[in-house]
């Protein structure tokens, strides 16, 4: 029980951070910056936050999850403290690095030690109300940050966090001890790679900066491909390392356990499929529906208690009638979801948009909790970290993948067609319900080859 209040805590903490989406208008106009510029915060942070997880749960599976998990909190908790003070945007960008280090760390560690703590057949269910966190911390972080920032300003969104950080830090330094605070039995003396860390941390944070400066700047502008460029050498050099035994960073055969390459694969193409509702579907509800902030806030809230709702269901669904059926249900919920709000028309009734909403929240809670479960049920313990680590990159590397893609694809029917935005807007939400079933078919086609 103590591993899922500390799991949940930690991953409800890192949650919280969806308050930066609604509140970029703010940081833009107080901070006297530019829209492009304002990127630089969310930028940095997946950078920071797709380089990390390996070495987080490299680092958790060989000397014990506590005090990785301990490190993460109070990183993320002095990072978004000394945030609150800064009145510029350099100093905010720079500490956001530290921040999305530490988030990183919560989000690998959290569902490792859920892992580690429950054995295979109970797992699905202790998974699913820790990643119900999830959904609470994103609902608090869309309603309570749009109110924090309206009602006090920017800063009061980060150092909000602060007390939560400190109970959360007491509650792991007393509450994890025993097997759950040590390595695995076996890998405790194993040699930590730290050059092969530094180069995957390096090859992540570099490709993620590529994508992100490529929307903003263009794809075939210097600085993108430069760090395209870039990223291609240092995976060479991480390949070659893998290969010839000296990076050890990434266990060997860890693709080869049940359901990892399935799972890592529909968590990012679900999550390249649904991170339209974050950046897409607000100026649909702003510019086509005309509604407020506030409508907004309280329509993405309602999609993360859905969200909270699917996942505590399918967990246990999943350890009962299988880990994969419950993922593949959980993808096409979401493409029916997705579909629905792209559909809902230039003049669409809120009953419309709030079903369609629903529908997509329900889906992809139920989508994570049963794609962690498939993932990490055949994985020993030993490499649980590195599995979750997985599992979190897959994620920012989809967030990301998405923000380029999506925006790529509406620009593009816009110059090319002439299209109006609603026009645009519809055919970029089909192209995500056919990635989300996309996604269900990878985990059912999987399990074929290896039947």
């Amino acid at each position: 029980m103590m591993a899922i209040l500390i799991g949940s805590g930690a991953l409800f903490l890192g949650a919280l951070d969806f308050s930066i989406n609604v509140n970029l208008p703010r940081f833009r106009s107080e901070l006297g910056e530019t829209l492009i510029s304002v990127q630089l915060i969310i930028i940095m942070y997946h950078g920071a936050r797709s380089g990390t997880g390996f070495v987080a749960g490299g680092i958790a599976d060989r000397f014990g999850i506590k005090w990785p998990l301990v490190s993460g909190i109070v990183l993320y908790t002095l990072a978004v403290g000394l945030i609150s003070l800064q009145d510029s945007l350099t100093p905010i960008v720079a500490l956001r690095i530290p921040q999305g280090i530490g988030v990183a760390i919560l989000f690998t560690l959290a569902p490792a030690l859920v892992a580690r703590a429950f054995g295979p057949s109970r797992r699905g269910a202790a998974l699913g109300v820790t990643l119900g966190a999830m959904g609470l911390g994103t609902f608090a972080g869309t309603l309570g940050g749009g109110f924090l920032g309206q009602q006090i300003g920017w800063e009061a969104i980060f150092w909000a966090r602060i007390p939560i950080g400190v109970a959360l830090l007491i509650a792991a330094a007393v509450g994890l001890n025993g097997h759950l605070a040590k390595a695995v039995e076996g890998r405790a003396n194993q040699r930590f790679d730290l050059p092969g860390s530094v180069t995957l941390f390096a090859t992540l944070f570099t490709f993620i900066l590529a994508m992100s400066f490529a929307r903003v700047e263009g794809w075939l502008s210097p600085l993108p491909l430069v760090l395209f460029a870039l990223t291609i050498v240092l995976g060479f050099i991480f390949a070659k390392g893998k290969r010839s035994g000296r990076f050890t960073i990434f266990p060997s055969g860890l693709t080869a356990y049940r359901g990892f390459k399935s799972g890592t694969a529909s968590n990012l193409l679900l999550t390249v499929a649904s991170f339209v509702m974050w950046f897409l579907f607000p100026f649909y509800v702003a510019d086509v529906m005309g509604r407020s902030g506030l409508t907004l806030g309280a329509l993405l809230a309602l999609m993360a208690a859905m969200n909270f709702a699917g996942s505590g269901l399918t967990g246990w669904l999943a350890d009962r009638v299988g880990d994969r059926p419950v993922t593949f249900a959980g993808t096409i919920i979401t493409a029916i979801g997705l579909a629905m709000a792209g559909s809902s028309g230039s003049d669409p009734t809120m009953t419309t948009v709030v079903i369609a909403t629903a529908v997509l929240g329900l889906g992809f809670g139920m989508h994570q909790a049963a794609v962690y479960a498939l993932t990490l049920r055949g994985t020993p313990s030993e490499h649980a970290g590195a599995t979750s680590a997985a599992l979190t990159v897959s994620q920012t590397v989809g967030t990301v993948l998405s923000i380029a893609l999506i925006t790529t694809i509406l620009n593009w029917q816009q110059s090319s067609y002439g299209s109006t935005f609603y026009e645009a807007y519809r055919f970029s939400y089909y192209i995500a319900a056919g990635i989300a079933a996309i996604s269900g078919l990878v985990v059912l086609r999987m399990r074929r080859n290896q039947r």
